[in-house]
């Protein structure tokens, strides 16, 4: 396994880290994905479709996000399919999976319950 890069976005206690793991690159996020930390979880998730063509964004440590942070979510997978990437949210908990419901993410995003790797 190779070191992984670690980001924390100190105004809003959210980490993102990313590990290469079986052809795939992980991408870890912790904390809440809030509107001040959308900027840093998009910025990072268009960083990795430029390093992988399989994203897997592992939002198992993940307690809250708002809508900002879903619209990274969207943004990053839209880079994902621009550059022709494998793009799949896995493991959120069940407070952000009832936000993924309300709000039909489940349509336009691959969501899994684990990793694909």
């Amino acid at each position: 396994m190779q070191a992984a890069p670690v980001l924390h976005c100190q105004l809003t206690m959210m980490r993102i880290a990313q590990e290469n793991r079986s052809g795939w690159l992980i991408i870890s996020v912790t904390g809440r994905a809030d509107a001040l930390a959308a900027q840093a979880l998009e910025e990072a998730l268009d960083a990795a479709t430029m390093l992988s063509t399989k994203i897997a964004v592992d939002l198992s440590g993940l307690d809250y996000i708002s809508s900002a942070g879903l619209r990274s979510l969207l943004q990053g997978a839209r880079a994902a399919q621009t550059r022709n990437c494998e793009f799949v949210v896995c493991g959120p908990r069940d407070g952000v999976k009832t936000v993924f419901d309300i709000s039909g993410m489940q349509h336009v995003l691959r969501i899994e319950d684990a990793l694909p790797c």
